[in-house]
Order: structure tokens, then sequence, then C-alpha cells
């Protein structure tokens, strides 16, 4: 139980050198779950686009590769906007990318600057009033969009960590009741249920601002 609870404090706020191969084996159980928002994401050349806790920079370089963009990186962990920015240099260099150390609620970006979001794996440590969700919705621009993941509810208890309270978590209905409590309207959502390895279900959601 003690592991159990070091990786759900690792997975909320990554420090160290186990928060940094919590981030390393993150980046390999998230390849599928990436890909599949990368292509709801659907970033197009010239957009801005936020990476909202960028980990180790992984779905920013993806997200690069789809399209020239301009990404803005975030993340609260010192550990993690670390390896994003050895990560990201070259990119950083030519002024595609910036990599911030910021919490969700104190973002560095104007109100309304932001085209498209990606939320990969974050939205387990919302608050119950989804002020998270309505931080993220703020920077969007009118029409802008948000792509968000989470491991399905009935995959997600299977694993002890999650018995440490730390994460919230979500079904279909769940889901969506958040992002209608951050401010998207029910009309601009649609959540995807997909299978993303074996044995565990994960929910792609899309919200539109405006």
């Amino acid at each position: 139980m003690r592991f159990a609870h070091g990786l759900a404090r690792q997975l909320a706020a990554p420090t160290g050198i186990a928060g940094a191969l919590c981030g390393l084996a993150m980046d390999v159980a998230n390849r599928a779950p990436l890909q599949r928002a990368i292509d709801i994401l659907c970033p197009g050349p010239g957009e801005t686009v936020l990476d909202a806790g960028c980990g180790t920079g992984a779905a920013s370089a993806a997200i690069l590769r789809r399209a020239e963009c301009h990404v803005i990186a975030v993340d609260q962990s010192t550990t993690m906007i670390r390896r994003a920015r050895a990560r990201l240099a070259g990119r950083s260099r030519s002024g595609m990318v910036e990599v911030h150390q910021a919490s969700i609620e104190a973002l560095p970006c104007e109100p309304g600057s932001i085209d498209a979001v990606l939320a990969l794996n974050i939205l387990y440590f919302c608050d119950p009033d989804s002020r998270m969700i309505a931080a993220l919705r703020t920077v969007l621009r009118p029409s802008g969009r948000l792509v968000a993941y989470v491991t399905d509810r009935q995959s997600m208890e299977k694993w002890a960590f999650t018995g440490a309270g730390l994460h919230r978590l979500y079904n279909s209905d769940e889901l969506q009741a958040a992002l209608v409590d951050g401010g998207f309207d029910p009309s601009s959502i649609s959540i995807e249920p997909r299978s993303v390895a074996s044995g565990v279900q994960g929910l792609f959601a899309l919200a539109y601002a405006g």
C-alpha cells in the first residue's frame, strides 16, 4: 500500500529521480492515447496550441511533428519541466515552442489567445468545482477546442494507486459533467470511449469554446 500511495503522489506531482522514472514510464503508457488525442486535436499550421501538463514534452514534440504550429508547454513539476526543456531545446531556439513552469490555474497565456488545448491525463487532478477546466476554457479563442484524455473509471479502479484518493475518476457522464461545470456548453462536447490497451478503456473528450 505504501508503494501505491507513493506512486499516486508521483503521478500527481513528479519529483526527483522517482518522478523522472515515472515520467518515462508514462511516456510509454501514453503512446496510444497520445496519438489518438492528437488525431482528434488536429493541430493546424500557424495555430497556437497549449500542452497543459506537458510532462516530459513528448506530447509537445508529437504536436510539432504533426504541424508547423506554436506550442506553449506548461507543467508545475520542476522535474518534468527540466526534461521537457531538454527534449524541446531545438524547437525552443527556433521560437516554435515555449516551456513554462506554472500551474493550470495560473497559465502564462492571455484569455482568448489559444486555438487548441491538449489536456492529457491531467483532469484526474481537477478540483470538484472544475476550476482547472474553467482556466483552460478561459484561454481558448472563440471556437477554440479542448481535447482531454482520461482513463475510464472502471479501468482506473483496478489499479491500487487510485486508492490513495489523489485521483478524480470519471465515466463518460462524469467527464461530460466536469466539462459543463468548467464552462463548456453541453452541445459543444463529444466523448469517445476507446480501448487504449488490453483491458484498459480510455475516454477522449472534444469540447469547443464559444
